[in-house]
């Protein structure tokens, strides 16, 4: 959707994001000017949530939306198309700069007739009941986790600068201001996660939901298997097979999971073998948004994959 001024100058605008980490990038970007409000609250998942009737009027009295796009939060893509005449979104996979990548494992044939699947409708990673095109690329296929990338969050952060001084041109430069703070963070905070990352990029690990690729594949690290694309299906038997044999082979090694889901399986999959279970959250359920919030949370990204790789005698 265009951006354009308000039409009645407000003393802050209403900016609403999506999930939380899209809270920590924005909260960085209009800090001293107005503060985002969070439309999936922490512990809820983008998967399969539903708006409410409340959700709908916060969404119409927003002067922007921003969100990641209705490859994961086709809950959205109706409502702003169709409901929210006054509103102005951003869909972040489509913004400028920002890189799309492919699911880590979108190679292996369940996950390719999973794909096929979700581009004949919705399921949570995908809706095509309209007309949004991502450039490139096909709904399901690719990942939409962008913001797990630190060169993605700098691109997406650029783009609600421009938003937001298009839409509030007397705050322009503290927009611009807090965009250039907000990279100087980012790029130290990356400096330092590929110093504390340098010794593990033949770690090899798995991870349990198909949410790290932007991650791992920034820090060169090496992700042995995926347990499953959606976190809400368990993965069939032929690939727990597969899945139970490679983590034999790999001997001492980690499984990340998230804090929002704790598989019944795992405990059964790694029972008798050398495998750590630790815990990261693509969704910084528990960061406090601050402008610093974003970079801290991409920094103890990379301690806890250390600290499971290579932990304490």
């Amino acid at each position: 959707m265009l951006i354009s001024p308000v039409s009645i100058a407000k003393e802050e605008p209403k900016v609403l994001v999506s999930i939380k980490p899209l809270e920590l990038i924005a909260t960085a970007i209009t800090d001293g000017v107005t503060t985002p409000e969070l439309i999936l609250q922490p512990g809820t998942s983008p998967h399969d949530y539903s708006l409410k009737p409340s959700d709908i009027k916060n969404l119409a009295s927003a002067d922007l939306v921003f969100w990641i796009g209705e490859d994961l939060e086709g809950f959205l893509a109706t409502p702003l198309d169709r409901y929210v005449g006054n509103t102005y979104s951003i869909a972040m996979m489509d913004a400028p700069n920002v890189k799309v990548e492919r699911f880590l494992s979108a190679d292996r044939e369940d996950v390719q007739q999973k794909m096929k699947d979700m581009e004949k409708g919705h399921n949570g990673y995908g809706h095509n009941g309209h007309g949004h095109n991502h450039e490139g690329h096909d709904h399901g296929s690719h990942d939409p986790h962008i913001w797990l990338s630190p060169d993605n969050a700098i691109a997406m952060a650029r783009a609600m600068m421009q938003a937001l001084s298009e839409v509030d041109k007397p705050n322009a430069e503290t927009y611009q201001a807090n965009y250039l703070s907000f990279v100087d963070l980012v790029k130290k905070s990356d400096s330092i996660n590929k110093q504390v990352l340098n010794d593990l990029h033949q770690k090899g690990f798995f991870i349990f939901h198909d949410a790290w690729g932007y991650f791992t594949r920034h820090y060169d690290l090496k992700v042995l298997d995926v347990f499953t694309l959606s976190p809400e299906q368990q993965p069939g038997a032929r690939h727990m097979l597969q899945l139970r044999n490679k983590l034999k082979k790999a001997g001492k090694t980690c499984v990340f999971r998230e804090p929002q889901f704790e598989p019944a399986y795992l405990d059964a999959m790694i029972n008798g073998l050398p495998v750590r279970v630790a815990v990261i959250d693509p969704l910084a359920s528990d960061v406090q948004p601050h402008p610093r919030a974003y970079p801290e949370f991409l920094e103890q990204l990379s301690i806890s994959i250390r600290d499971c790789l290579t932990p304490q005698k």
